[in-house]
């Protein structure tokens, strides 16, 4: 399928139901009303299509420890992913940078740092990534298309500016909730448990803001390899195809959409 194909727009409900979806549904659950040039300012969830084809993607890195053990994992299963890094973890790890694109990976963007958005205005924003996109081209030589704010948040003015500078927002639609410490086994079945035909999962082989922890909480000690190797083990059993984002998105349908805790109206 062509991504050239209108994207279609969903309520994040009908991407979050549970049961996940079973793929390849969408377009009888979009928003025909909605005017095309609104969706330009919604980021990609998903795409619609009925094969067992997903998009891997890893938040916050580069990390000198997790990441390069992550591409030992995925080198093993033969499989590309997306890494959406952070400029200043970028700068300071040049060699895993480098073998993330050596390797084939798709190299993304996720910003400067890991401030949301939402703390800035539009040209405050802007300058920051187009800061952090140039330092992250810099280092691999190659063309970065995708962005991911941090948190998943931003407004929708900054929204429509970050695809004017030609990249675009991807979210996601899966995830192991692994920002917090918990046993592998149970983090692989929660992100297994959200996974569906076309869903764009999220992983992290950092977690950048320590600082946010909440009383209670505990930070990540687990080992992110292991739970890569447990999450790419059962979707093959389950006869998945993990491929990058950026070629999920230009492979199939996209599926755009927004949610109060993700996307937020113009400041």
């Amino acid at each position: 399928m062509s991504s050239a194909r209108k994207a279609l727009i969903v309520r994040r409900r009908d991407i979050e139901r549970d049961p996940r979806p079973a793929g390849g549904g969408f377009e009888s659950l979009s928003l025909r009303f909605l005017p095309r040039l609104a969706g330009r300012g919604l980021g990609v969830f998903c795409v619609n299509t009925a094969e067992r084809v997903m998009g891997l993607t890893f938040d916050d890195g580069p990390n000198p420890e997790h990441t390069p053990r992550i591409l030992d994992v995925l080198a093993k299963h033969g499989v590309r992913a997306t890494f959406f890094v952070l400029a200043s973890e970028a700068r300071r790890n040049p060699e895993v940078m480098r073998r993330i694109a050596e390797a084939g990976h798709e190299v993304a963007l996720h910003g400067k740092d890991h401030q949301s958005l939402l703390t800035m205005g539009v040209g405050e924003a802007l300058a920051s990534i187009r800061a952090a996109r140039h330092t992250v081209e810099g280092l691999t030589g190659e063309k970065v298309r995708l962005f991911r704010p941090p948190y998943g948040e931003c407004t929708i003015l900054q929204a429509l500016s970050i695809r004017a500078m030609g990249l675009d927002l991807v979210m996601w639609s899966s995830d192991g909730l692994d920002w917090l410490h918990d046993e592998e086994s149970a983090i692989a079945g929660r992100a297994l448990s959200t996974v569906f035909p076309g869903s764009i999962l999220l992983l992290h082989d950092n977690r950048a803001d320590p600082e946010t922890i909440s009383q209670g909480e505990v930070l990540p000690t687990f080992d992110r390899a292991l739970v890569t190797m447990l999450i790419l083990q059962s979707l093959a059993r389950d006869g998945y195809s993990v491929v990058p984002a950026g070629e999920l998105l230009a492979g199939y349908q996209q599926v755009r959409s927004a949610a109060k805790d993700r996307m937020v109206a113009l400041r």
